[in-house]
């Protein structure tokens, strides 16, 4: 198992082509780094590992990189949305940094997915780098809505 590049700590998670989750000792943060597209099986694997990191850390910070993401399913949203992410808040997560997905459809995906998120104590920023993410989790909490579309990625 190996950590992605800048990131040290515990692995979590780590299926070649899909993901690497670890804990992010510099940013106090659970990292996950896309390295492809999830099946229905990996995907719930992957953030249900996420889930307890956070849980087994007592971690509010989540690290998303989704450079490499790919498109998630219509079904594996919506576990998201009404299982997934109610846990982990429920589980203490306030801050999450995401760097946007080159893919335009994961993109879109993403998108749609935090848009949707319940009712929400969950401060979200976007980043074109996984370094302005790290910062940003490191900084005071903003809570301010933020969205893909104001974030131009070349």
């Amino acid at each position: 198992m190996r950590p992605p590049e800048g990131v040290s700590g515990v692995v979590f998670f780590d299926r070649p082509g899909v993901a690497v989750l670890t804990w992010d000792v510099a940013s106090r943060a659970v990292c996950i780094e896309w390295e492809g597209w999830a099946n229905p099986t990996e995907f719930a694997e992957l953030l249900e590992a996420g889930l307890g990191a956070v849980i087994e850390r007592r971690s509010t910070r989540w690290l998303g990189d989704c450079r490499h993401m790919r498109a998630i399913q219509q079904s594996d949203q919506e576990w998201m949305v009404q299982s997934w992410f109610p846990r982990m808040l429920a589980a203490g997560l306030r801050r999450m940094a995401a760097v946007i997905p080159k893919s335009g459809l994961a993109k879109m995906n993403l998108e749609d997915v935090m848009l949707r998120v319940p009712g929400t104590k969950l401060d979200v920023a976007y980043f074109a780098s996984v370094a302005e993410a790290r910062t940003w989790l490191n900084g005071p909490s903003t809570i301010t809505p933020t969205g893909l579309k104001a974030i131009q990625v070349t």
